[in-house]
Protein backbone atom coordinates (compact mmCIF):
# COMPACT_ATOMS: atom_id res chain seq x y z
CA UNK A 1 0.00 0.00 0.00
CA UNK A 2 2.88 2.39 0.69
CA UNK A 3 3.92 2.18 -2.94
CA UNK A 4 0.51 3.21 -4.32
CA UNK A 5 1.15 6.98 -4.70
CA UNK A 6 4.62 6.35 -6.12
CA UNK A 7 3.20 3.77 -8.51
CA UNK A 8 0.40 6.08 -9.61
CA UNK A 9 2.84 8.91 -10.25
CA UNK A 10 5.17 6.56 -12.14
CA UNK A 11 2.29 5.36 -14.33
CA UNK A 12 1.38 8.98 -15.04
CA UNK A 13 4.99 9.91 -15.82
CA UNK A 14 5.70 7.03 -18.19
CA UNK A 15 2.25 7.24 -19.68
CA UNK A 16 2.90 10.84 -20.65
CA UNK A 17 6.30 9.92 -22.08
CA UNK A 18 4.50 7.36 -24.25
CA UNK A 19 1.87 9.98 -25.13
CA UNK A 20 4.59 12.30 -26.41
CA UNK A 21 5.99 9.53 -28.60
CA UNK A 22 2.53 8.82 -30.02
CA UNK A 23 1.79 12.49 -30.67
CA UNK A 24 5.13 13.07 -32.38
CA UNK A 25 4.72 9.96 -34.48
CA UNK A 26 1.24 11.08 -35.56
CA UNK A 27 1.54 14.88 -35.84
CA UNK A 28 5.27 15.62 -35.79
CA UNK A 29 7.34 16.83 -38.72
CA UNK A 30 7.68 14.56 -41.73
CA UNK A 31 11.21 13.54 -40.77
CA UNK A 32 9.91 12.40 -37.36
CA UNK A 33 6.79 10.46 -38.28
CA UNK A 34 7.57 6.79 -38.72
CA UNK A 35 11.32 7.23 -38.15
CA UNK A 36 12.36 5.46 -34.95
CA UNK A 37 15.94 6.73 -35.21
CA UNK A 38 14.60 10.29 -34.80
CA UNK A 39 11.61 9.60 -32.59
CA UNK A 40 13.60 7.66 -29.98
CA UNK A 41 16.05 10.45 -29.01
CA UNK A 42 13.24 13.03 -29.05
CA UNK A 43 11.29 10.85 -26.61
CA UNK A 44 14.42 10.43 -24.49
CA UNK A 45 14.78 14.21 -24.24
CA UNK A 46 11.09 14.39 -23.35
CA UNK A 47 11.62 11.99 -20.43
CA UNK A 48 14.38 14.19 -19.01
CA UNK A 49 12.25 17.27 -19.60
CA UNK A 50 9.23 15.79 -17.81
CA UNK A 51 11.40 14.74 -14.88
CA UNK A 52 12.87 18.25 -14.62
CA UNK A 53 9.49 19.96 -14.78
CA UNK A 54 8.06 17.51 -12.25
CA UNK A 55 10.60 18.83 -9.76
CA UNK A 56 10.02 22.43 -10.78
CA UNK A 57 6.33 22.20 -9.89
CA UNK A 58 7.34 22.50 -6.22
CA UNK A 59 8.28 26.15 -6.87
CA UNK A 60 4.54 26.79 -7.09
CA UNK A 61 3.87 24.99 -3.84
CA UNK A 62 3.10 21.37 -4.75
CA UNK A 63 5.89 18.78 -4.46
CA UNK A 64 5.79 15.39 -6.12
CA UNK A 65 7.88 13.80 -3.35
CA UNK A 66 6.74 15.58 -0.19
CA UNK A 67 3.07 16.02 -1.00
CA UNK A 68 2.03 13.45 -3.60
CA UNK A 69 4.22 10.49 -2.58
CA UNK A 70 5.47 10.79 1.01
CA UNK A 71 2.32 12.37 2.46
CA UNK A 72 0.02 10.34 0.20
CA UNK A 73 -1.92 13.46 -0.71
CA UNK A 74 -4.49 12.48 -3.35
CA UNK A 75 -5.24 16.13 -4.16
CA UNK A 76 -1.57 16.82 -4.88
CA UNK A 77 -1.22 13.64 -6.93
CA UNK A 78 -4.26 14.59 -9.01
CA UNK A 79 -3.01 18.12 -9.63
CA UNK A 80 0.50 16.96 -10.55
CA UNK A 81 -0.79 14.33 -12.96
CA UNK A 82 -2.79 17.04 -14.70
CA UNK A 83 0.29 19.22 -14.79
CA UNK A 84 2.44 16.43 -16.25
CA UNK A 85 -0.11 15.76 -18.97
CA UNK A 86 -0.22 19.45 -19.80
CA UNK A 87 3.57 19.58 -19.97
CA UNK A 88 3.60 16.55 -22.26
CA UNK A 89 1.19 18.22 -24.66
CA UNK A 90 3.28 21.42 -24.73
CA UNK A 91 6.45 19.46 -25.51
CA UNK A 92 4.80 17.60 -28.36
CA UNK A 93 2.90 20.60 -29.74
CA UNK A 94 6.14 22.56 -30.00
CA UNK A 95 7.21 20.03 -32.66
CA UNK A 96 3.97 20.03 -34.67
CA UNK A 97 4.63 21.40 -38.13
CA UNK A 98 7.61 21.67 -40.46
CA UNK A 99 10.76 23.62 -39.71
CA UNK A 100 14.43 23.89 -40.53
CA UNK A 101 16.03 22.64 -37.30
CA UNK A 102 15.27 21.43 -33.78
CA UNK A 103 16.20 24.79 -32.30
CA UNK A 104 12.85 26.06 -33.53
CA UNK A 105 11.12 23.27 -31.59
CA UNK A 106 13.03 24.31 -28.48
CA UNK A 107 11.94 27.91 -29.00
CA UNK A 108 8.28 26.93 -29.35
CA UNK A 109 8.23 24.53 -26.42
CA UNK A 110 10.10 27.00 -24.22
CA UNK A 111 7.72 29.81 -25.15
CA UNK A 112 4.66 27.72 -24.38
CA UNK A 113 6.06 26.40 -21.12
CA UNK A 114 7.05 29.85 -19.83
CA UNK A 115 3.59 31.21 -20.64
CA UNK A 116 1.96 28.19 -18.99
CA UNK A 117 3.98 28.58 -15.80
CA UNK A 118 3.17 32.29 -15.83
CA UNK A 119 -0.55 31.56 -15.92
CA UNK A 120 -0.14 28.99 -13.14
CA UNK A 121 1.61 31.68 -11.07
CA UNK A 122 -1.30 34.06 -11.68
CA UNK A 123 -3.73 31.38 -10.52
CA UNK A 124 -1.62 30.69 -7.44
CA UNK A 125 -1.30 34.34 -6.47
CA UNK A 126 -4.99 34.99 -7.01
CA UNK A 127 -6.53 31.73 -5.84
CA UNK A 128 -4.00 30.28 -3.31
CA UNK A 129 -4.47 26.83 -4.79
CA UNK A 130 -1.26 25.33 -3.38
CA UNK A 131 -2.45 25.84 0.19
CA UNK A 132 -5.76 24.12 -0.49
CA UNK A 133 -4.00 21.22 -2.23
CA UNK A 134 -0.84 20.72 -0.17
CA UNK A 135 -2.01 21.76 3.30
CA UNK A 136 -5.76 21.18 3.33
CA UNK A 137 -5.55 18.15 1.00
CA UNK A 138 -8.73 19.22 -0.78
CA UNK A 139 -9.40 16.84 -3.67
CA UNK A 140 -11.87 19.24 -5.30
CA UNK A 141 -9.14 21.88 -5.59
CA UNK A 142 -6.73 19.28 -6.96
CA UNK A 143 -9.23 18.37 -9.66
CA UNK A 144 -9.89 22.00 -10.57
CA UNK A 145 -6.17 22.74 -10.76
CA UNK A 146 -5.52 19.68 -12.91
CA UNK A 147 -8.35 20.68 -15.25
CA UNK A 148 -7.20 24.29 -15.49
CA UNK A 149 -3.57 23.38 -16.15
CA UNK A 150 -4.51 20.85 -18.79
CA UNK A 151 -6.99 23.23 -20.45
CA UNK A 152 -4.51 26.11 -20.64
CA UNK A 153 -1.81 23.80 -21.98
CA UNK A 154 -4.16 22.58 -24.72
CA UNK A 155 -4.81 26.16 -25.82
CA UNK A 156 -1.17 27.23 -25.64
CA UNK A 157 0.04 24.09 -27.38
CA UNK A 158 -2.41 24.58 -30.23
CA UNK A 159 -1.21 28.18 -30.52
CA UNK A 160 2.34 26.87 -31.04
CA UNK A 161 1.49 24.24 -33.64
CA UNK A 162 2.14 24.86 -37.31
CA UNK A 163 4.90 25.33 -39.84
CA UNK A 164 7.80 27.57 -38.83
CA UNK A 165 8.22 30.88 -40.65
CA UNK A 166 10.02 33.14 -38.19
CA UNK A 167 10.29 33.91 -34.49
CA UNK A 168 8.21 37.04 -34.99
CA UNK A 169 5.39 35.21 -36.72
CA UNK A 170 5.49 32.49 -34.07
CA UNK A 171 5.07 35.09 -31.32
CA UNK A 172 2.26 36.78 -33.22
CA UNK A 173 0.37 33.55 -33.85
CA UNK A 174 0.94 32.48 -30.26
CA UNK A 175 -0.67 35.66 -28.98
CA UNK A 176 -3.58 35.53 -31.46
CA UNK A 177 -4.40 31.86 -30.92
CA UNK A 178 -3.36 31.53 -27.27
CA UNK A 179 -5.03 34.50 -25.56
CA UNK A 180 -8.04 32.45 -24.31
CA UNK A 181 -5.66 30.63 -21.96
CA UNK A 182 -5.18 33.90 -20.10
CA UNK A 183 -8.91 34.56 -20.03
CA UNK A 184 -9.58 31.08 -18.70
CA UNK A 185 -7.03 31.64 -15.93
CA UNK A 186 -8.64 34.95 -14.97
CA UNK A 187 -12.00 33.17 -14.75
CA UNK A 188 -10.43 30.39 -12.65
CA UNK A 189 -9.17 32.83 -9.98
CA UNK A 190 -12.61 33.82 -8.61
CA UNK A 191 -13.76 30.21 -9.03
CA UNK A 192 -10.93 29.15 -6.71
CA UNK A 193 -11.79 31.84 -4.20
CA UNK A 194 -15.41 30.77 -4.17
CA UNK A 195 -14.95 26.99 -4.05
CA UNK A 196 -11.90 26.48 -1.85
CA UNK A 197 -12.41 25.02 1.65
CA UNK A 198 -13.90 27.43 4.18
CA UNK A 199 -15.48 27.40 7.62
CA UNK A 200 -18.88 27.16 6.03
CA UNK A 201 -17.83 24.33 3.68
CA UNK A 202 -14.68 22.69 5.09
CA UNK A 203 -14.94 19.65 2.78
CA UNK A 204 -16.22 20.68 -0.67
CA UNK A 205 -17.80 17.92 -2.72
CA UNK A 206 -15.21 16.67 -5.21
CA UNK A 207 -17.83 16.08 -7.90
CA UNK A 208 -19.69 19.39 -7.90
CA UNK A 209 -16.86 21.63 -6.65
CA UNK A 210 -14.00 19.80 -8.38
CA UNK A 211 -14.83 17.57 -11.31
CA UNK A 212 -17.57 19.79 -12.76
CA UNK A 213 -15.43 22.97 -12.97
CA UNK A 214 -12.48 20.95 -14.30
CA UNK A 215 -14.64 19.54 -17.09
CA UNK A 216 -15.90 23.05 -17.76
CA UNK A 217 -12.34 24.30 -18.26
CA UNK A 218 -11.58 21.41 -20.60
CA UNK A 219 -14.80 21.94 -22.55
CA UNK A 220 -13.89 25.60 -23.05
CA UNK A 221 -10.43 24.61 -24.30
CA UNK A 222 -11.88 21.97 -26.61
CA UNK A 223 -14.29 24.53 -28.03
CA UNK A 224 -11.46 26.93 -28.82
CA UNK A 225 -9.41 24.19 -30.48
CA UNK A 226 -12.44 23.25 -32.56
CA UNK A 227 -12.86 26.91 -33.52
CA UNK A 228 -9.23 27.17 -34.67
CA UNK A 229 -9.37 23.94 -36.63
CA UNK A 230 -6.33 22.34 -38.25
CA UNK A 231 -2.96 24.05 -37.98
CA UNK A 232 -0.76 24.80 -40.96
CA UNK A 233 1.04 21.63 -42.03
CA UNK A 234 -1.17 19.32 -39.96
CA UNK A 235 -0.94 15.75 -41.37
CA UNK A 236 -4.20 14.54 -42.86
Amino acid sequence: MKACPRTAYSWCFWGNAALIALLLNHWGAVEVRGHAEVLTPLTGVAIVWLWFLGGLFSVLGISRWEDAIHRRNAAALTALCGALTGAAWLYAAGAFGEGEDYGQNVFCTGLGTLAWFGLWLVLELGGKVARSVAEERDLATGLRLAGCLLATSLILGRALAGNWHSAGETLRDFAIDGWPAGLLTLVAVPVERGLRPSRAVPFPNWRTAGLAPALGYLAAAAGWLWHLGAWEGMPR
